[in-house]
């Protein structure tokens, strides 16, 4: 398998990134606790109504469905969830062999084709051979469509799919038979354990763009372009803590146009196409 590495952050790509968020109106450093978090500025869309503000207050875990503002719901019924021994307003996702699908936290209650998501999480160290960190956000449209219209993964180690800073689109039948899986992009990608990251994906049109740092990665594709009922995300096998959840309806940017081509410009190349992943 290829082995990934982070990109120079003097190169050419953090340097013209910088230089398009400043143009889009300004950077401020990631946030570090839920009350300071000022949303990441957005490239590829403008924000709407917030959908979600889950600033970690309200209970989850249950079976049922815990009540968000504005109507939203939040399911977190898989894997175990409870409070960080470190905040009470941090979620903590643990996971064992026993209890089937890794841990999924899902937002559902409208219906919306372009939205932006921006989350604030952090992973613990693998103690065990059997553990994995990673995480994903994905948009959805249940139960019309099985899979994912967007898949947003930073994966450091989990086999079901390559490492990396990737996109992907899948769509599958009921009974879990693939009717199409396109990887969209795969970027290089670099986290550590215990560190808090802000991962943002901005979905307008037929467009998908997915930031984490100094890391992008871009996909335009017609299937982009579907409904979105749920916003749901997927944590790795160790520990992973989620601080902050926001979900925008979203409009494009009028200045995307002018600035896409800079914006994406340091991405590694990458042809999208239909997905062969072959698990180990």
């Amino acid at each position: 398998m290829r082995s990934f590495t982070r990109l120079p952050k003097t190169g050419p790509f953090s340097l013209g990134l910088l230089a398009s968020w400043i143009a889009f109106g300004g950077w401020n450093p990631e946030p570090h606790a839920a009350e300071q978090a000022a949303p990441v500025p957005t490239l590829l869309g403008l924000r709407g109504e917030l959908l979600v503000d889950d600033d970690g207050t309200l209970d989850r875990g249950g079976k049922e469905a815990t009540l968000l503002n504005g109507g939203a719901r939040l399911r977190a019924n898989l894997g175990k969830w409870n409070r960080s021994p470190d905040d009470e307003r941090v979620w903590r996702s643990t996971w064992t062999k026993e209890m089937g699908h890794t841990p999924v936290a899902a937002y559902l209650g409208w219906e919306e084709q372009n939205l932006i998501a921006e989350v604030t999480f952090r992973f613990g160290a693998i103690s065990e051979s059997w553990q994995h960190q990673c995480f994903r956000i994905a948009f959805d449209q249940r139960p019309e469509i099985t899979g994912h219209i967007v898949s947003a993964w930073a994966n450091p180690n989990n086999d079901f799919i390559e490492t990396g800073f990737l996109l992907q689109h899948i769509r599958k039948t009921p009974e879990k038979e693939i009717l199409q899986d396109l990887l969209l992009d795969r970027q290089p990608l670099s986290l550590e354990p215990e560190r808090w990251y802000t991962a943002i994906l901005e979905v307008v049109d037929d467009e998908a763009l997915f930031r984490l740092g100094d890391h992008l990665a871009y996909a335009k594709s017609g299937e982009i372009a579907r409904p979105k009922n749920l916003v749901s995300l997927t944590t790795g096998t160790t520990w992973h803590e989620i601080r902050r959840v926001r979900i925008w309806k979203a409009t494009r940017n009028p200045n995307w146009e002018r600035q896409r081509r800079k914006i994406i410009a340091g991405r590694q190349p990458f042809k999208a196409g239909p997905h062969r992943y072959q698990r180990p």
